[in-house]
């Protein structure tokens, strides 16, 4: 199972879907350290409808030149159409999204947060787990949070787990491994 399109951020509203945050300048020439929210730096890049969103709305249409990934993990990028670090600084928690329905389609397998979340979870066995009330990003791997009344099981989002995921049905089966408690082990 491939790793899930970045942690969740809060989306700015229900028209676009958030593929970076800006967290702030990076450097004199307009270029911002941004915290993804997809799969890695190439996925944001190729973008070809980004969108600068700040308090809900639209300020305007970008393009992403030069950039990288910073040592820390965040990625470093400089906007065309963002002019030195006064204009740069003014962006501090703006996002970088597209609208809903614009968003690159991805491979097989692969999918877009805001898909899973809300997808009813069912092991192969049928035994029902609750539904997906986020995804986390791991070291190794995205999780699931499923939650079921109080109980809260964590699915990790590989192939050996999930089974299956039907979008159109809001489904997905996974296989989890067997559970070691006090009373079992040996």
């Amino acid at each position: 199972m491939s790793k899930p399109e970045g942690p969740a951020p809060p989306a700015p509203s229900n028209d676009f879907i958030v593929l970076a945050t800006i967290v702030r300048p990076h450097g004199l020439k307009g270029e911002v350290k941004v915290s993804l929210s997809c799969s890695g730096l190439d996925r944001l890049v190729s973008c070809k409808s980004l969108r600068l969103v700040q308090d809900g709305r639209e300020l305007k249409r970008v393009t992403v030149g030069r950039s990288f990934m910073h040592p820390d993990g965040d990625a470093v990028v400089r906007l065309r159409e963002v002019v030195g670090v006064d204009e740069a600084e003014t962006l501090r928690g703006a996002y970088l999204a597209v609208l809903e329905g614009e968003q690159p389609k991805l491979p097989e397998d692969n999918y877009y947060l805001d898909e899973l979340v809300g997808l009813e979870v069912v092991t192969v066995q049928g035994e029902n787990l609750g539904r997906i009330e986020e995804v986390m990003d791991g070291l190794a791997n995205g999780v699931c949070v499923v939650r079921k009344g109080e109980k809260e099981t964590l699915v990790p989002m590989l192939k050996s787990v999930i089974r299956e995921v039907d979008l159109k049905g809001r489904r997905m089966t996974v296989e989890l491994a067997e559970e070691i408690d006090a009373d079992t082990a040996d």
